[in-house]
């Protein structure tokens, strides 16, 4: 809209520039050289009046210009309306582009990511991500169809200590690590028959920090497994290492479960 009224001020000045000279030139020259001249013979205009003398043909002349300066200049608004509408159009058409081809992005990524949530790309892991049916975090290689978890009630300074231990050993695994370093503590307290997490601790060899504070995650962590008797793999972990601080013959000669990203989980 700012280009169209550019251009049209511009025609504006352009006419009336055109004008001006147009009188100058109709009322200098051409007044000399009719005076000259005279008309000897009456002529007849296509509205039937009659010139008589010098001075109504130059009124006529010049009306004539100004006539045919005002048609040039209506055209060349026209056609600058038609180039702005063109202009316009060409614009919407193309942010209109540009928006389909964004949409289509954001729903790519959308799916992509979609997609990357529901399926495990933890390197070296045996597993994929399970699906809400299965009753289990992760789908493994080797599901035991008679494994059972089991719900523990656990006093405050257990529920604190597990909480510590589990964020000490995973805290940097995730909602799905940390669940299976807790089944691991739930499953050997249930084998065992411990009566407290202390001394599960110390019988397995858990070597991680009590010293951080639990997040909410690790929280959550512990009431799925722990209150409401959930299992993230569906078989029994008891030990587990990571293959980014040591080697294991020991753990490598147990019954392995799975690997969640570079810890390896193990039966015994």
């Amino acid at each position: 809209m700012r280009k169209f009224k550019t251009f049209y001020l511009r025609v504006l000045i352009m006419t009336l520039c055109a004008f001006f000279a147009l009188s100058v030139s109709v009322l200098t020259p051409e007044v000399e050289a009719a005076s000259e001249t005279p008309i000897t013979e009456t002529k007849k205009t296509e509205a039937n009046t009659y010139i008589e003398d010098d001075d109504d043909a130059l009124a006529l002349a010049r009306a004539i210009a100004i006539d045919e300066a005002k048609l040039e200049a209506e055209s060349i608004v026209e056609e600058l309306q038609v180039e702005a509408v063109q202009e316009t159009e060409a614009q919407v058409v193309e942010a209109t582009e540009a928006e389909t081809v964004e949409e289509t992005i954001v729903e790519t990524e959308s799916s992509s990511s979609t997609s990357s949530s529901t399926e495990s790309t933890s390197e070296g892991s045996s597993y994929v991500s399970g699906s809400a049916s299965s009753g289990y975090l992760v789908d493994i290689e080797n599901p035991d169809p008679n494994y059972t978890s089991y719900a523990i009630h656990l006093s405050d300074s257990d529920r604190d200590l597990a909480e510590r231990i589990i964020m000490g050993e995973a805290g940097s695994m995730g909602y799905t690590g940390m669940a299976i370093v807790a089944q691991c503590l739930r499953d050997a307290f249930v084998m065992g028959g411990h009566s407290d997490i202390a001394t599960v601790i110390s019988k397995y060899g858990y070597y991680g920090s009590t010293s951080i504070t639990p997040s909410q995650t690790c929280k959550d962590v512990v009431n799925y497994i722990f209150d409401q008797g959930g299992a993230a793999v569906q078989h029994r972990t008891l030990v587990f290492y990571s293959t980014a601080y040591c080697s294991s013959a020991w753990h490598e000669s147990q019954d392995f479960v799975c690997q969640y990203g570079v810890v390896r989980f193990f039966d015994m």
